[in-house]
Formats: C-alpha cells, structure tokens, sequence
C-alpha cells in the first residue's frame, strides 16, 4: 500500500516549484479544456456542450467561437508551463538517486505536451468548420438560422459540435495525465 513520502521536502525550492507549477498548470489545463475557465477542458464537453445545443445554429457556432477563442489564449501557455516544469524535474533529477522518479516527470512532460499534436492532427480540421460557420453567421442576426440543408452528412453545426466535443474530451485526457503522473512521481514515490 502506498503512502505518500515526505521526499520533496528535501528537494531545493526551484525543484518544489515545479513540482507545482506542473501539477497545477497540467491539472488546470485538464479542466480548462474542458470548461474554459468555467471548470476545464473535460467540463466544456460535458457540462458547456450540451447546453449549446440548445440553442439555434447561429448561436451554437458564435458560442463555441467565444469558447474556442478563449482555449487559444490560455490554452497554449498552460500547456509550455506544465510540460517545461516537467522537463526541468526530470532533467533535474535524471543524475540523482531518483532517476524513477525523473522518467515518470518525463512521461509527465510527454503525455502533457502531446496535447499539442493530438489537436493539430485530430481536432484541426474540425475547428476550421465550426469556425467558418462562425464566420459564416456574422451577417445574420442573432435570431436567424443559416440554412445548412446542402450540407454533407457530419457536416452540420450540430453534428461538428458533438464530434468536437468528444476529441475535445479525449484531448482534456493528456494533461490530466499528466497531473496523475507528476503528482505520483512528487508524493508516492520514494528516491
């Protein structure tokens, strides 16, 4: 059975600080995928998304062009914050008696930082048609619905909003990960 370690009390204060800056910033990321400051990354998913489609088209893409646009500015920084304290702990502690425990901050670093790639290949695409739609609905009024008759099956706003939100959930699983992982290898890990 493990039980936490008093072990990053003898770590130097930079090291401590990462610790939490990794942590912390993996752990918010997580959630702020999910919710955009509202909860987190996984919460837009599951608790912002299904309010949207309540709404008509041109509502549904204008809001999750405000929730998108407020990802792009937070979402990049978190994610440079927590893979980079992983990476310093790692590299830190990579020459030490901890060497377990530099190789799980290295998989911390890995897992966090593959948000990046995953949404880049997988999520783009998509992102590229909600936000066109978004575009798209600036000259109509808030009450008017853009006709989507001619669109191709998976293609509707609707549609791309549920596809989003389940590789956005996917997505809010790599820094969370992450977290787990840095907080393992920060407190049930002995040296």
């Amino acid at each position: 059975m493990s039980t936490m370690t008093s072990s990053s009390a003898i770590l130097p204060p930079s090291l401590r600080l990462a610790q939490a800056l990794g942590i912390m910033t993996s752990a918010f990321l997580s959630d702020e995928v999910l919710t955009f400051f509202a909860g987190g990354v996984l919460a837009v998913s599951y608790g912002f998304v299904p309010s949207m489609v309540q709404a008509h088209n041109t509502m549904l893409v204008r809001q999750w062009r405000t929730t998108y646009n407020r990802g792009v500015a937070a979402a990049p920084a978190l994610t440079i914050v927590s893979t980079l304290s992983y990476v310093y702990l790692s590299y830190n502690l990579a020459f030490t008696l901890n060497q377990h425990k530099a190789e799980v901050y290295a998989l911390a670093a890995l897992v966090t930082g593959s948000i990046v790639p995953y949404t880049l290949m997988f999520m783009m695409k998509t992102n590229g048609k909600l936000y066109q739609k978004a575009r798209d609905s600036k000259s109509l009024e808030r009450v008017e619905e853009f006709d989507e008759s001619k669109c191709k099956e998976g293609d509707n706003a609707r549609e791309l909003l549920a596809h989003w939100s389940r590789l956005n959930f996917t997505r809010g699983l790599f820094p969370l990960t992450g977290a787990c992982l840095g907080f393992y290898a920060s407190f049930y890990m002995t040296s």
